[in-house]
């Protein structure tokens, strides 16, 4: 069942729609500009959580762009135009939007094709997990502007693929292909384009298995071993099990375990 469009300044940036049994998909809708990131569209993808989160039979997220294209970048020409402060909104809805997709307790699924650049890549790099159609090509690309990472590349691409392989991407604005990606980790796994969707659908079905207060609690372990020292993740790993094994889900859990044997 779709949604009404979320909408900024009254242009429709950010598609909603519950579809295929508890997915919801997030779609940026600015294909004319081939998706180009605006701290409204950014705002909006914020306002499409919510309404997904909010709604208790949604188990997953789909993030898309529409058009030819995932991502092209942020938008440079609210750049120029408004200047430090503007760079300073965007960069902060930017930070946003990752915190909420690497702490939403609905896994999001990245599904990627065509051109995917700079702020597109940095998007990819908070999905739990990516899949990309055999037509997608991918890189940092933001030196080619002479401008450099805002959105976290500099920091979760290097953990994802290594810092050589990092700086090389980074520093020389070169384009990977979808398979070169999935061989370096940056995505889990390339589908032929006519057959994204359904793949992605696979795939949101393969990490939504658990309650959501589960999924988030696993998700922030993610979180804290980049942030914490090992003893000190170590440590938060127990006493956030600890924590959980007061929950209804692991107590559910368990018993069907044992019921099960």
């Amino acid at each position: 069942m779709e949604q009404a469009g979320l909408k900024h300044a009254g242009h429709p940036l950010t598609r909603i729609c519950n579809v295929d049994a508890g997915i919801a998909w997030i779609t940026l809708d600015r294909p004319e500009k081939a998706n180009a990131v605006s701290s409204g569209l950014l705002e909006d993808v914020i306002a499409a959580f919510d309404a997904a989160e909010a709604e208790p039979d949604v188990r997953a997220v789909i993030f898309s762009g529409s058009g030819r294209n995932f991502c092209a970048g942020a938008d440079l020409g609210e750049l120029l135009e408004g200047g430090k402060a503007a760079v300073r909104r965007l960069l902060d809805n930017f930070r946003e939007v990752c915190r909420r997709f690497e702490l939403s307790p609905l896994p999001v699924v990245g599904m990627a094709h065509g051109a995917v650049r700079a702020g597109g890549l940095e998007l990819l790099l908070c999905c739990d997990a990516v899949i990309a159609a055999d037509d997608a090509t991918i890189g940092d690309a933001h030196v080619l502007r002479e401008l450099l990472p805002g959105g976290g590349s500099s920091v979760r691409l290097p953990r994802v693929i290594g810092h050589q392989r990092a700086k090389w991407m980074i520093l020389s604005g070169s384009v990977i292909s979808a398979t070169q990606a999935m061989d370096w980790g940056i995505v889990h796994a390339v589908s032929p384009a006519q057959a994204l969707r359904q793949c992605a659908i696979g795939l949101a079905d393969e990490i939504s298995v658990a309650d959501r207060q589960t999924i988030q609690r696993a998700k922030s372990l993610f979180v804290a071993a980049h942030a914490l020292p090992m003893a000190e993740a170590l440590e938060n790993e127990i006493s956030t099990l600890e924590a959980h094994s007061d929950t209804h889900a692991m107590q559910d859990g368990l018993a069907r375990f044992v019921g099960s044997r």
